[in-house]
């Protein structure tokens, strides 16, 4: 009913692969034709389990040649070779301290996935490198400016569990873990200002609209960022579509609520070089436990202004708790410079709690976009490789009538870690939500680097599930 057709002929080919793969041609009612083609996925069995990059360095005795010839005067240089040491395992030196017989190292991880992996090999940098009388190791690691971990080892811990058939349980037993709210490691010298930039594809999709259900855009994205001092952060990323259909959605939005997200189309159909994003952030420590974030700039693809946030999380709980307060004003459709006359205050308080065996739960409540008030309800269950699977669903003051079609909003969410895909130990990957509909009602500011994410995977609880990495 409502469907022509030239023929009622319908004919389709199928070709199964060994590992449950598929390929299909399909011709449908004598005007289409198509192609499909599904890939299973297990993420507990990445296809290289261990990794592929090169292995570390071998623990050598305490007397070597490099600890000999360690000099107190220009370890704190940048160049000096314990600094380039680490760096040629990914690892940026950031401060070192020479107390009696310990060592307190401050450094970021610029390669690993795996936090416990970049302690496990700067552990082994440590030790080939300072003298024998330096017995202990306290490495405080970084995210964006901030230390978020201690972790102390021993050295002859180290030594002793090298070879070990059950060294990795026994080293994280032996382990210490605590806060870094203030690092004792003194400054490298000219470390700042920093910086970094990419160039790499993306996807962005958009599912299940009534007239096409699957639209997407493809292009090249170029980021870039500026580190002046530390906790300091200047970035920007810039999108040139190159093929999609995004831009071909005709539907108009009948939402009765501010439109907040219905527009999101009217962003590929008025632009072309876009401005993704283009950010100042400034990264603290406000106190023991405590981390604080403020954003000033163009915040997402549809909204610019003003986000601060702060988080309670412990190194050795389960429980994180945190508040966000925005200021932000309705971008230009061509993404640009520029506002539309469309501004709110928006902010949630929020609770995080790890369940432990990968399963994440989330509550975040406080007011959203349009101005409603409620909640939004969020498991996802990581695994011990990075790949990570949820889902969330947001109730609010607005009835479903007024929300609009689906009731409310609601949806599942996925990332794929590059490691789990190629085995090199590369950090990110890819990610995207999925919902059936796409209205105004619970819609969140979408503010890159929260918090919770940028801290919690030097935390004991994700440093033991994935502590395996540590000797490798």
């Amino acid at each position: 009913m409502g469907f022509d057709h030239k023929t009622p002929f319908n004919a389709s080919l199928s070709y199964g692969f060994k590992n449950g793969g598929e390929v299909s041609v399909y011709a449908l009612h004598g005007s289409e034709i198509g192609i499909m083609g599904s890939i299973p996925i297990t993420p507990q069995k990445p296809k290289f389990p261990s990794g592929i990059e090169e292995a570390p360095p071998t623990l050598m005795p305490r007397q070597t040649q490099a600890a000999l010839s360690w000099d107190a005067n220009s370890v704190r240089q940048k160049d000096s070779s314990l600094s380039m040491a680490l760096k040629d395992q990914g690892l940026t030196l950031e401060g070192i301290t020479i107390e009696g017989d310990t060592a307190t190292v401050r450094f970021v991880n610029g390669r690993y996935p795996a936090e416990a992996q970049a302690l496990g090999r700067a552990a082994r940098v440590l030790a080939n490198q300072l003298p024998a009388d330096i017995t202990t190791f306290r490495l405080e690691a970084m995210a964006n400016g901030v230390t978020t971990s201690r972790t102390t080892l021993r050295r002859s811990d180290l030594e002793s569990l090298e070879y070990d058939l059950d060294g990795s349980w026994r080293s994280f037993a032996r382990a210490d873990f605590e806060d870094a709210a203030h690092s004792e490691a003194a400054p490298i010298a000219g470390i700042y200002p920093k910086f970094n930039w990419r160039i790499t594809p993306y996807l962005d999709p958009s599912l299940f609209d009534p007239d096409n259900p699957v639209r997407a855009d493809f292009g090249v994205q170029a980021a870039a960022s500026l580190e002046p001092a530390r906790g300091l952060v200047f970035s920007a990323a810039v999108r040139q579509p190159v093929a999609g259909n995004l831009d071909t959605s005709t539907r108009p939005s009948n939402s009765v609520l501010p439109h907040v997200r219905t527009d999101s189309a009217e962003y590929a159909k008025q632009s072309d070089l876009e401005i993704k994003y283009l950010t100042a952030e400034y990264f603290f420590r406000p106190g023991k436990n405590l981390y604080g974030r403020a954003t000033v700039g163009y915040l997402e693809t549809m909204y610019g202004g003003v986000s601060g946030e702060v988080l309670w999380k412990p190194v050795n709980g389960p429980l994180a708790l945190g508040a966000e307060l925005n200021y932000v004003k309705k971008r230009d459709f061509d993404q640009m410079f520029g506002f539309q006359d469309y501004d709110i205050v928006t902010g949630h308080a929020s609770a995080y709690y790890d369940f432990g065996r990968g399963y994440l739960g989330q509550l975040d409540v406080g007011r959203y976009l349009a101005g409603d008030y409620g909640a939004t309800f969020s498991v996802d269950r990581e695994f011990d490789n990075g790949f990570r699977v949820g889902a969330f669903f947001t109730l609010t003051d607005v009835s479903f009538e007024d929300f609009g079609e689906g009731s409310f909003d609601k949806g599942i969410r996925f990332s794929v870690p590059v490691d789990w895909l190629t085995g090199a130990a590369t950090q990110g990957g890819y990610g995207t939500t999925i919902r059936p509909v796409v209205r105004d009602g619970g819609a969140r500011l979408d503010v890159r680097n929260r918090l919770y994410d940028v801290v919690r995977n030097s935390h004991t609880n994700e440093l033991e599930d994935r502590w395996g990495k540590f000797w490798r």
